[in-house]
């Protein structure tokens, strides 16, 4: 139960440690390798917030720190709970090296067989809840189909509150200062962002939203529309349904269905669709379906192991009684033809490509083969640099999709330099930093410049330099002192040529 446990000026003593320690962590997904281990609960309560241990082999010794997320994170599709001092528990996680002493780190995903959190969830496509437990760590996808509330437009203020633990920073918004969560905020995917240069708000951030409000989740979920009253995106673009609709046998013209957050992410089924034999599941014998499109975290795209994946999309089709995403068929979902073609715009954004360091004249579009259990590329795409886009058509329908390329060579992945067209960008010194470090470059002739610094996901978090300079050899500081730790990348602009470099954030 929530009550206010401190004044007003310790409720802002503790927002103020909610932003700096809020996820206890700022952990890529694939950093981190699973593990089950079992033992003796070890909880500190003499800080603001219990600290959870383990000890693995009996010897009354913590072997593991444990990361349940931030203090006031709970699970909304589980009654897991953290665990009580002297508790015998088994959990399963992401372990990587210590980040507390000399022990390591279990990012707890499940504790005694019941979930806890899953590291790469896109909650942003969660608008229909979890139903039947679709959308989380079973395997049965993430599209939830066309049976959930409608949005009512609300506005409402309070204090961002953020949960870190992973580099897909969730939001949650605290509307009556008891430094616990009343709405989770959803933005879309973190690689969204809209044209008019809005930005999310900070951990401890006083704002005011307004947005379309689902209560079929244990916190209510926002959907942002505004922030401060500048735009976030514009509402009309869910559609009736965010983005999916129906598709029936006797439509006599196409139909587009789109991504939620972006519209330029969807099929355009034609009629005459009904019908198609080979790989047909189902659905095929329905005079109506429900079309979903969804992007997803490369992290949620099965099979990705040989992949370098930019983006993913899973494509939900649902019987008009609802039940079912009727192509999951396990783990890597299923695969049918129909009798017509679908018209496919797939859509990249910079975040992503950046993110993922992929050269861009190397993107193809695959689909998942559920016969095979392999990634088939789709000789007919079109990739088109200048709008972001790949469009193909296809009779052959998958219910995962992605592009992928090749990973850019122009990355410095080691301390020695590389020369390009007339400029030269070293290794950053030191490199692993803390918090400052030095960039140098070399310039042939007088130039405008640029050099930008993204994180992981390919988002820029500064920009150091954007000017002319002389030629001949150059150096600036980057000042990280407000950022987490981790990976990230600066870039060198020099008229239409770049170069990127990678340098680590060890606090």
């Amino acid at each position: 139960m929530r009550h206010r446990l401190f004044s007003v000026l310790i409720t802002l003593i503790i927002a103020s440690y909610t932003t700096t320690f809020a996820g206890d962590g700022h952990f890529h997904p694939d950093s981190l390798q699973n593990i089950s281990v079992s033992g003796t609960a070890i909880v500190d309560s003499s800080k603001m917030h219990p600290v959870y241990y383990l000890d693995s082999n009996g010897d009354a010794q913590a072997n593991y720190h444990l990361n349940f997320g931030p203090y006031w994170y709970q699970p909304d599709s589980s009654n897991a709970v953290r665990p009580v001092d002297g508790q015998q528990i088994t959990i399963v996680g992401g372990v990587c090296d210590g980040e507390n002493g000399d022990l390591q780190t279990i990012v707890v995903y499940e504790i005694d067989n019941a979930f806890w959190r899953n590291p790469a969830e896109p909650g942003w496509n969660m608008m229909g809840g979890h139903q039947n437990n679709m959308g989380h760590h079973n395997g049965m996808g993430y599209a939830f189909g066309w049976m959930h509330d409608s949005l009512r437009t609300i506005s409402v203020s309070g204090n961002v509150l953020a949960d870190t633990t992973f580099i897909y920073t969730n939001y949650y918004l605290d509307i009556n200062s008891d430094s616990l969560p009343d709405y989770y905020l959803n933005f879309g995917p973190p690689w969204f962002e809209p044209e008019n240069g809005t930005a999310r708000p900070a951990a401890g951030e006083s704002v005011l939203l307004s947005g379309g409000l689902l209560n079929n989740h244990d916190i209510p979920m926002l959907v942002v529309y505004t922030v401060n009253g500048q735009t976030w995106r514009d509402s009309s673009a869910f559609g009736t349904h965010f983005g999916g609709g129906w598709m029936v046998n006797s439509m006599s013209e196409g139909r587009y269905f789109h991504s939620p957050f972006d519209s330029l992410d969807g099929m355009f089924v034609h009629p005459g669709w009904q019908g198609g034999t080979g790989h047909g599941h189902n659905g095929m014998m329905s005079d109506s379906l429900f079309c979903q499109i969804l992007e997803v975290f490369p992290q949620n795209i099965p099979g990705r192991s040989e992949e370098h994946v930019l983006s993913g999309y899973e494509i939900g089709m649902f019987n008009p009684d609802g039940s079912n995403n009727m192509w999951m068929d396990g783990m890597n979902g299923g695969h049918m033809n129909m009798n017509s073609n679908v018209d496919y715009t797939l859509h990249y954004t910079d975040i992503q490509l950046n993110g993922e360091r992929i050269n861009e004249a190397t993107i193809e579009a695959k689909y998942w083969d559920d016969g095979s259990n392999k990634w088939i590329a789709i000789p007919n795409a079109q990739l088109d640099q200048a709008s972001n886009t790949v469009t193909f058509s296809s009779s052959e329908v998958s219910n995962y999709v992605i592009l992928s390329g090749q990973q850019s060579v122009t990355a410095l992945d080691n301390p020695k330099s590389l020369i390009a067209r007339g400029f030269l960008l070293e290794q950053n010194f030191p490199n692993p930093f803390n918090p400052t470090t030095v960039i140098g470059y070399q310039l042939s002739t007088a130039s405008r410049i640029q050099i930008v610094i993204y994180n992981a996901l390919g988002q820029k978090v500064k920009s150091l330099v954007n000017t002319v300079q002389n030629a001949g050899p150059h150096r600036v500081e980057f000042d990280a002192g407000t950022l987490p730790s981790g990976t990230y990348y600066y870039e060198l602009k020099v008229g239409s040529q770049s170069r990127v470099g990678k340098m680590t954030l060890l606090k």
